[in-house]
């Protein structure tokens, strides 16, 4: 069985009177906090082994390559996002969420959205290898499409797992997929050294993905049939509105970099500046997932509690999680450079400069992150979809004015403050729904800036 939450009794719990609730409540925190260990130990791993493959196939593969790759991805990814109605969040904040009708529902709409995903990628080959003069990207980009198309199949027992904080399983599937895919992508980049062994890599594991999903031992669940069920689609367009706007916008503004920068710099810089984008990205994508899979179907099970109650229980989690963020990003501006200059081959060594500054950006960005599950929460997404909207215009006028001026330098400053916007729209946002995060992120920007100075301090001691 799933490890889920609803057990009856916990059920009863939570329904109950006053007097077991907080047996229910010290549960769900329970629960929450092994999910917590699952996700730390599951990034910990990930972010090892994605080092590893990044240094690994940086000397097998030319800078050119990752450029390429990055291109193609970011223009699928764009694909995705505007096509995105968030039907994993659907599933995790639903009442029906583990109802088979809904959750079949789902996959259809999954699948139907790959396959559309598919044909775009078609059709926006041959103009985008004119756009950027470059014949390769008629292949690479309905390949990349293709792979979009085997994901989609992926099972529901996903979701299901997300939603009851069940991330154990999701853990070790995670782990073998990445380690299958870094098997399979350096083999390809031995056998063959281009941007073909990424898209092979990638291919094959979607499809080991695919088929552990389906597997009942690794995931437990329903077994996935088509279905679309009418009062479940309206449901999920209903909720997916704001996130299809926001998504939308959060591609032009997350991705402009690459789109932009590809028409601006050559393949190869455009690989070097992939590469710091990756290594500096590390805290956010740790914090990112501890909100998605542990933050965020936490407080979405809070969300019917008195709203000061609420507002407690969310700024608690959000206090450990800024913290946890504040010390990353420190270790990640003194040590992410070093890191790039010590490890990796040296035709990548320009990228050590890039990584503190984008660090330094990420902050504003954590705490904007950790404010966003309250909203979702609390059914209010359209914050979500103004900020993205402010963040893409700041993106897209601030790189090539930084540009223009300043070179790289200035592409990459700013990037990293592109998206402060935002957080300024989800603060206020919060504030407006009762659950005010102004003087919390106060507080933990002191603690920030203290560290950095610390930091700095050890620097100059060891320098000496």
């Amino acid at each position: 069985m799933l490890e889920t939450l609803e057990s009856p009794e916990l059920n009863a719990a939570i329904e109950g009177p006053v007097e077991v609730e907080t047996r229910a409540d010290a549960a769900l925190e329970s629960a929450a906090v092994r999910a917590t260990f699952w996700t730390v130990v599951d990034y910990g791993c990930s972010m090892a082994l994605r080092v590893v493959n990044s240094v690994v196939l940086t000397r097998l593969l030319m800078p050119e390559s990752f450029g390429l790759m990055a291109l193609v991805a970011t223009l699928i990814v764009g694909i995705s996002l505007m096509s995105d109605i968030g039907l994993g969040p659907s599933v995790i904040q639903s009442r029906r969420g583990d109802d088979p009708v809904l959750l079949n529902t789902v996959w259809t709409l999954q699948v139907l959205r790959g396959a559309g995903i598919f044909v775009i990628s078609l059709m926006l080959a041959w103009p985008m290898a004119l756009l950027y003069n470059e014949p390769r990207l008629t292949m690479l980009l309905p390949a990349l499409g293709a792979i979009v198309v085997i994901g989609s199949f992926n099972s529901t027992n996903l979701l299901s797992a997300s939603r009851h904080l069940g991330l154990r399983r999701l853990f070790l599937l995670d782990i073998s997929c990445q380690i299958f895919g870094l098997l399979i992508t350096v083999g390809c980049a031995l056998l063959y050294p281009s941007v073909w062994a990424l898209i092979i890599g990638s291919a094959m594991t979607a499809i080991y993905k695919v088929a552990i999903s389906f597997y009942p031992p690794a995931i437990p669940g329903i077994r996935n049939t088509f279905c679309l069920d009418r009062e479940c689609v309206h449901s999920l367009v209903h909720f997916g509105k704001w996130i299809l706007l926001s998504t939308a916008f959060s591609f032009f503004a997350t991705q402009a970099d690459r789109l932009i920068l590809a028409k601006l710099v050559s393949f190869t810089l455009l690989g070097v500046y992939s590469i710091a984008y990756t290594v500096s990205d590390i805290p956010r994508a740790i914090i990112n997932a501890f909100t998605q899979k542990v933050g965020y179907p936490f407080i979405a099970k809070m969300a019917d509690l008195p709203l000061p109650q609420f507002r407690s229980v969310f700024l608690s989690y959000r206090l450990r999680a800024l913290l946890g963020g504040a010390v990353m990003l420190c270790m990640m501006v003194y040590l992410g450079g070093f890191l790039v200059s010590k490890v990796y081959d040296r035709r990548y060594h320009e990228a050590s400069w890039m990584v503190p500054l984008l660090a330094l950006g990420l902050w504003h960005t954590l705490m904007y992150a950790t404010t966003m599950p309250a909203l979702l929460s609390l059914g209010k997404a359209r914050y979500q979809a103004i900020g993205n909207a402010i963040y893409c215009a700041s993106v897209i006028a601030g790189i090539p004015v930084g540009f223009h001026f300043f070179g790289m330098f200035g592409a990459v400053i700013a990037v990293a403050l592109g998206d402060l916007p935002m957080y300024f729209v989800l603060a206020t946002g919060a504030s407006r729904e009762g659950v005010s995060t102004w003087k919390q992120d106060l507080e933990a920007t002191g603690i920030f800036l203290a560290l950095l100075g610390v930091g700095l301090l050890i620097k100059v001691v060891v320098s000496r």
